[in-house]
């Protein structure tokens, strides 16, 4: 049944409080008719997870018994929220949907899973973006994106507020914020860590990214935790860089449950931060049992460079951090062996190999690299210099008195005295330094 929502009716004053408790936090204040939509499952299945759950697409799970949509056409100002109350059912959402605002958590905890392929929309509420709450305003509060999945949100995604628990799990599925702000933890009271998982090739886009989106860094107050793993990434329009290491350094922005690496890569020309997992060493992951050496070799000549590592299924050499390619008397670019034929001074640098591993587990590191080895020529066209001292006396027992120093080079060299003119006789010797 649709009513007109009123300020003084329960819900909006819930809202309203949470407003206050956040004021970052956007809500639209424009009079519609609104149909609030609860979750009441009655129809319930065991799930893959062997936990029960129930069909979004199900009427009979609702109360009323109408599935929630962005907009009720049969009345242009009516639109649908969707407010889950418990926790003990999952809600599987496996069509392609769209609904007005999106509460995950409204009134005591909820899970929302979108199966593989489906395409959810969360915040168009067709009178502006609406905010998205897991685990806000009531938790806890979980959404599940699967592989192939993908969730868009039209407004702010809070995960998480005040006192309460959200939990956000981008498992191989598609993540869209474009229009608002991610804020894991943005208000909340201290001892209270909420979650974003984004793993098992997921990706997350974001808007942007503000100094509390994974709440107080460092701080002993509410925070939220994004952990990455394996063949995930979040994009970030803008240039985040300077948010991460203190993200980093605090334990909130960790790769592989904190096993990993993050990799944090701004792309000027795309305008976009670009956060990766780099996984930890492992049983799979490739290791050095001979590393390339330094050379000297001279110029026209040929250097041949070394390594192993096992397993490994392939190698790439690189030339001052760059992938070197076969060509120009180089060969053996992508084995264990790198050889150098009519070396010239352009080819003098740094070089260091990449072993792969293709089969290696998802959770270690498929590559390392090598130690480096610097290759040099030995000479540039130069000559020996040999520098000697001249020293001159009357008579061959000496005393013996220097007079000049001289560097011998290529040919002979032509020394002058001038400390004895018209001297008849005199004794000469040579000293090496």
């Amino acid at each position: 049944m649709k009513r007109k929502i009123s300020s003084f009716q329960p819900l909006k004053c819930l809202l309203l409080a949470g407003l206050l408790a956040a004021p970052m936090l956007a809500f639209n204040t424009v009079a519609a008719n609104r149909e609030d939509n609860h979750w009441a499952p009655s129809n319930v299945f065991t799930d893959v997870h062997g936990n029960q759950a129930a069909y979004w697409n199900d009427p009979a799970n609702w109360n009323p018994a109408v599935v929630p949509l962005v907009v009720d056409t049969n009345q242009v100002s009516t639109f649908y929220n969707a407010a889950f109350d418990s926790a003990a059912v999952t809600c599987a959402v496996t069509n392609n949907t769209q609904v007005g605002q999106l509460m995950c958590g409204f009134g005591g905890g909820g899970v929302l899973e979108i199966y593989p392929g489906a395409q959810f929309q969360a915040g168009f509420s067709g009178f502006g973006d609406s905010w998205t709450g897991i685990g806000y305003v009531a938790g806890p509060g979980t959404l599940i994106v699967d592989q192939g999945a993908d969730v868009t949100l039209g407004g702010h995604l809070w995960v998480g507020q005040n006192a309460t628990l959200g939990t956000v799990v981008i498992n191989g599925g598609t993540l869209h914020v474009p229009a608002g702000e991610l804020g894991v933890g943005w208000n909340g009271n201290p001892g209270v860590t909420n979650y974003i998982f984004v793993t098992n090739g997921a990706a997350v886009y974001l808007r942007d990214w503000a100094a509390p989106t994974l709440g107080q860094p460092g701080q002993a107050g509410s925070i939220g935790i994004m952990d990455i793993g394996a063949n995930s990434k979040v994009v970030i329009t803008n240039n985040a860089l300077s948010y991460m290491p203190v993200l980093i350094a605090s334990n909130q922005l960790i790769a592989f449950e904190g096993h990993g690496t993050i990799s944090a890569v701004y792309n000027p020309s795309a305008n976009i931060t670009v956060l990766t997992a780099l996984p930890p060493a492992g049983p799979t992951t490739p290791v050095f049992s001979l590393n390339p050496s330094n050379a000297i070799v001279g110029l026209g000549g040929t250097v041949t460079l070394t390594a192993s590592a096992s397993p490994a299924t392939g190698y790439q050499w690189m030339f001052n951090s760059a992938p070197l390619p076969n060509g120009g008397g180089v060969s053996g670019a992508t084995t264990a062996n790198l050889t150098i034929a009519n070396f010239s001074a352009a080819e003098t640098g740094v070089y260091s190999v990449v072993a792969t591993n293709a089969a290696a587990s998802p959770n270690d590191r498929g590559y390392t690299t090598s130690t480096a080895a610097t290759v040099s020529a030995d000479s540039f066209n130069l000559y020996p210099v040999v520098t000697i001292n001249g020293q001159y006396a009357t008579s061959a027992s000496g005393p013996w008195t220097s007079f000049s120093t001289n560097t011998a080079g290529a040919g002979p060299i032509l020394v002058v005295d001038t400390t004895s003119p018209l001297s008849m006789k005199k004794f000469y010797r040579v000293m090496l330094p």
